[in-house]
């Protein structure tokens, strides 16, 4: 009698303990039971187990195109790949990678006849000799394309219907009595006539006379600057960097004594008082990196083209030390991709998720748009993608 007294009693609790529980919702990605496959017509199946179905029409190109532009008269675009680039017709889509992995030029692209006859299985190497990186830009003509050179510190010129380069524009060099080397190209953009590039080698915005050939300015732009953008009336230049820190050598380190001046580990931890003053290792003087915080880090440079100053420095997306939802930020914004309005430049902070928005009229940020997913993965860290448009 009481083993059944029991049982009773136990069922009751039982009930009573799953009339309590609340309703659970599971949140599972949709390709959790089917291998990654690329279906160009229908919807692939990401590692993640995402699907993805392109919005409109598609082409396969060669992989990692780092920067694309279009041609003034809209009939092409060109992106930029390392060592490589693609030129496409936007009509029918047809494309050239230049150069083919035969190398010899694809005859997609040939107007007529005798320009067919001239480009067809002609041979070329790639005008990116030492690899490549974001910047692409047209010139007027719709024909001319200047390419980041990446590590060999230029700017190729090529025309993509003669499938002939034109010329190399070196970065490296003395400006005001200051000697340039060791230059890396990143993004450009055609400003009338000339060209603004960033060199992540010496964290710098030099401005390019296209007639006269000849470098004009060389302006700071932070550390490691990767993006670029124009105010419609192309008087404001903007430069996202990227970079947190400013690495130097160890005091008294040259070429001849290089080997001898190693050390055999890392000299200092992050944002310590050794890190941002600099230390002593192995007898041997190591300069500091500075703070984390500084201007010059993970900002957005405004500069003024008419003056070739810099007008404003910010501080774009949280910041080193900030706590957001309970956690320390430690790795700042990396501020790198800009859209500029009639007033208003809009800033993609990669490591944060969310936009910031600056104010350039009024030399001033106003505030952050954040990108938000459900709630219960708020939490949960993540890649976003996404487009806003905004009316001015």
């Amino acid at each position: 009698m009481k083993k059944q007294i029991f049982l009773f009693f136990l069922l009751i609790i039982t009930i009573a303990g799953f009339a309590q529980q609340k309703p659970t919702t599971i949140l599972q990605i949709p390709g959790k039971n089917r291998f990654c496959i690329i279906d160009e017509k229908g919807s692939s199946v990401l590692p993640s187990g995402r699907l993805v179905k392109p919005a409109g029409n598609l082409i396969r190109i060669t992989h990692d195109p780092f920067g694309m532009a279009v041609s003034p008269d809209g009939k092409k675009a060109v992106t930029i790949h390392n060592g490589v680039f693609t030129i496409i017709d936007l009509a029918s889509l047809n494309n050239t990678r230049v150069p083919s992995y035969n190398k010899k030029i694809n005859s997609q692209l040939a107007h007529n006849p005798i320009e067919l006859d001239s480009i067809q299985n002609k041979i070329i190497k790639s005008p990116l000799s030492n690899g490549s990186f974001l910047g692409v830009a047209f010139a007027q003509d719709s024909k001319t394309v200047y390419l980041s050179g990446g590590d060999n510190g230029a700017v190729i010129v090529f025309d993509i219907e003669t499938m002939q380069r034109l010329d190399s524009i070196s970065l490296n060099g003395k400006v005001d009595n200051i000697n340039f080397e060791d230059s890396f190209t990143s993004d450009l953009l055609l400003n009338d006539d000339e060209l603004l590039i960033l060199d992540r080698g010496n964290f710098r915005l030099v401005r390019y006379d296209l007639i006269y050939k000849k470098i004009t300015a060389s302006i700071p732009a932070g550390r490691q600057p990767f993006g670029l953008a124009l105010s419609a009336d192309k008087k404001t230049a903007f430069v996202a960097n990227v970079g947190m820190y400013a690495y130097p050598l160890i005091e008294g380190m040259d070429s001849a004594n290089y080997n001898s001046m190693l050390i055999s580990h890392h000299p200092y931890g992050d944002n310590t008082k050794e890190s941002i003053e600099g230390t002593v290792v192995e007898g041997k003087k190591i300069p500091g990196v500075g703070s984390p915080s500084s201007p010059e880090a993970m900002s957005v440079f405004v500069i003024d083209l008419n003056t070739n100053k810099i007008t404003d420095k910010f501080k774009t997306g949280y910041q080193v030390g900030e706590m957001i939802e309970g956690t320390e930020v430690v790795g700042g914004a990396s501020p790198n991709s800009i859209a500029v309005g009639k007033q208003y430049a809009y800033i993609t902070n990669a490591t944060n998720d969310n936009i910031s928005i600056i104010d350039y009229k009024h030399h001033r940020l106003s505030g952050n748009i954040a990108i938000k997913v459900d709630k219960r993965i708020e939490q949960i860290p993540r890649t976003v993608t996404v487009r806003y448009y905004f009316k001015q």
